[in-house]
């Protein structure tokens, strides 16, 4: 017979051994009192680490933005932009675009220097890549200033006889994957308006059609995402687009200089876009230039002082 203190040991050797099979027990179905699973706990501590060199990404790439030269920020912004949120993509992609407006004008002075100016004027052809003008010439100088707005984020462009520097929204559209839907929206108006700025010398340069299928764009953004960040600066590109269907340009006139009769090509643009009465109900923009036609129309597609006034009151130039 066990004493009373064998007794005691048995049963602890009893409850040891129970124990022991339930911690057995646990660690073989993954659970653990007031503990994560081993899968969760390393992923949360890759995610956490994740977490911690977006953020240092995201601040570094602020005080890029701000101490650096574009192209260097724009660079690094490109090579970990994967790497932060989305809501920090969104951000930084907001902040190199105003960086680049920022530092356009002194890229502009740079283009406008003499001794690059005038070899620019001799180089480049109207439309062509930055890449083509950088391939066509030896001169030193002249590659370093170029390759510097490449990278930047410009392209080149010409008007009233001199060439310029203007962004390039094309090198933005990588960034769309990373980013909220509104600036991917705004990116894509962009880039038509970059790729093919609609006036130059003061004429328009894109149909009139065209002209009208930038403002519905426009109007489409500024419904989608009333609140985006963005949506001024496309309220502002909608008023320009509306300047431009109801008083044209010096080079490009709504009406005819000799005989004050609406463009031809006007009034069927006109006609085109407001054919589809479906479009028309569902558009403030193609509304209002429902009641300019037909006031156009009333009067026989010429300007006299009742057209005048129509569209001084409907779209007022101050």
């Amino acid at each position: 017979m066990c004493g009373k203190g064998g007794k005691t040991m048995l049963k602890s050797k009893k409850s040891a051994i129970a124990a022991i099979l339930a911690l057995i027990l646990s660690f073989q179905t993954g659970i653990i009192a007031n503990a994560a699973p081993a899968s969760q706990a390393g992923s949360n501590a890759v995610s956490s680490k994740a977490a911690a060199f977006g953020n240092a990404v995201y601040n570094k790439a602020n005080q890029l933005l701000k101490e650096s030269d574009v192209a260097y920020a724009k660079s690094y912004i490109t090579k970990y932009i994967r790497s932060v949120t989305a809501y920090q993509a969104t951000m930084l992609v907001l902040k190199l675009e105003n960086a680049m407006n920022d530092a356009l004008p002194a890229k502009t002075d740079k283009v406008y220097e003499i001794g690059i100016q005038d070899k620019l004027m001799n180089l480049y052809k109207y439309g062509e890549p930055i890449n083509t003008t950088i391939n066509k010439t030896k001169d030193e100088t002249l590659r370093k200033v170029l390759i510097n707005l490449r990278d930047s984020g410009y392209r080149l462009y010409t008007t009233e006889g001199v060439i310029f520097p203007i962004i390039d929204y094309t090198t933005l559209k990588p960034y769309k994957p990373y980013i909220n839907k509104d600036i991917q929206a705004y990116i894509d108006i962009m880039v038509v308006e970059s790729e093919k700025p609609a006036v130059s010398d003061a004429a328009l340069v894109i149909p009139w059609s065209e002209v009208i299928d930038r403002g519905l764009k426009q109007e489409a953004f500024i419904s989608s995402y009333p609140k985006s960040n963005r949506t001024a600066d496309v309220k502002l590109k909608l008023r320009f687009t509306e300047l431009s269907l109801y008083y044209g340009y010096n080079n490009t006139p709504l009406f005819k200089y000799e005989d004050n009769l609406l463009d031809p090509e006007v009034r069927q643009a006109f006609d085109k876009a407001l054919k589809d009465s479906d479009a028309v109900s569902k558009s403030a923009l193609l509304k209002k230039l429902k009641s300019w036609s037909d006031v156009l129309e009333s009067n026989k597609d010429k300007l006299n002082q009742e057209v005048e006034r129509y569209r001084a009151k409907a779209v007022p130039i101050d």
